[in-house]
């Protein structure tokens, strides 16, 4: 009984070892993908840019809400174009320890901003749901624009304690934050990128049942007004619930290919996760747009009207 338990836990070993050797090769194929980082960060300054465009058309972009969605929209634009002149380059071609550095830092800088951006923009959705009455009064202009200003702060202070002061360049090595972050560094970015997603899915799915509530306590024919305003928050909550969801899937492959590095596991499948998980990266900033334009009605019209303007001026 003894050698037949042994014998099948031999058979799951060499079973789970061929599946991991069926990778063997294949991560040194994808070695192109690094240009592929390039093209989507030329789309992702485009359709960001569009949207900045558009986006500062409106005349409700001082409100100060509107403030914390255009802070996300300038990120994405900056990730791109980071994806596109600075860290593509260095996975493409070897770069010494302060090119590659300078990339990594200045793309982590961006990168975290964009997790605090969108813990900036659930902590607002979470103020106007829970106390609309206070609303206004906690969150103003100013405060807007310190948070903001405070959470780059913070993003550079993060980011160059764990590349610039703790890390672990080698000679030789390729140019990634695998192989830049200390062991300290990965376990903090693994942790922040995990738990600051479920809890903003949590945080969204929170308000939506809160709204929800809120809905069936109405009457539409009385309070119209009311009414139409929290179908415009559901809606609103619905659509960064997306945003979020595309946020946890396109960290995900860096996130499990970091938690593969620190518990030691180097085998073929992390090298095909370290192959794709940049093109994962740099689609987030795309995603953001296509389900801001998608999902609400008013981006769709900012985006029409922006499109006949530059087609009317081409004309004249």
């Amino acid at each position: 009984m003894a050698n037949n338990e042994s014998l099948n836990s031999t058979d799951v070993y060499n079973i789970i070892e061929n599946t991991l050797n069926d990778f063997k090769g294949i991560h040194k194929s994808l070695d192109w993908l690094s240009y592929l980082w390039v093209l989507l960060g030329v789309v992702g300054m485009t359709v960001n840019a569009l949207f900045i465009v558009a986006y500062s058309r409106r005349d409700n972009l001082k409100k100060p809400a509107q403030k914390l969605v255009m802070n996300l929209a300038v990120d994405d634009f900056l990730i791109s174009a980071a994806a596109t002149f600075l860290y593509s380059p260095a996975q493409i071609i070897r770069v010494g320890k302060s090119v590659c550095l300078t990339s990594i830092v200045i793309t982590g800088i961006l990168l975290i901003e964009q997790i605090l951006a969108l813990v900036m923009i659930t902590c607002d959705r979470y103020i106007a749901i829970v106390k609309p009455l206070l609303y206004q009064q906690i969150i103003t202009d100013r405060r807007v624009k310190v948070v903001i200003g405070l959470s780059w702060i913070a993003a550079a202070l993060i980011v160059s304690h764990n590349c610039l002061v703790s890390n672990n360049w080698k000679s030789g090595s390729k140019c990634s934050f695998s192989n830049i972050l200390s062991r300290n560094g990965q376990i903090v970015s693994v942790v922040v990128v995990l738990t600051s997603g479920i809890l903003m899915c949590a945080v969204y799915i929170r308000l939506m049942l809160i709204a929800k509530k809120h809905l069936r306590q109405i009457n539409p024919e009385l309070e119209s007004t009311v009414y139409t305003e929290m179908r415009q928050q559901l809606r609103i909550m619905k659509t960064f619930l997306m945003v979020v969801g595309a946020f946890l899937i396109c960290w995900g492959p860096a996130a499990l290919r970091l938690g593969l590095s620190i518990t030691g596991i180097n085998t073929n499948f992390t090298k095909l996760l370290a192959a794709v998980d940049g093109a994962f990266l740099f689609c987030n900033p795309i995603m953001d747009t296509i389900i801001y334009v998608w999902r609400m009605p008013e981006y769709r019209k900012d985006f029409s009207n922006l499109f006949v303007n530059l087609q009317c001026g081409t004309n004249e």
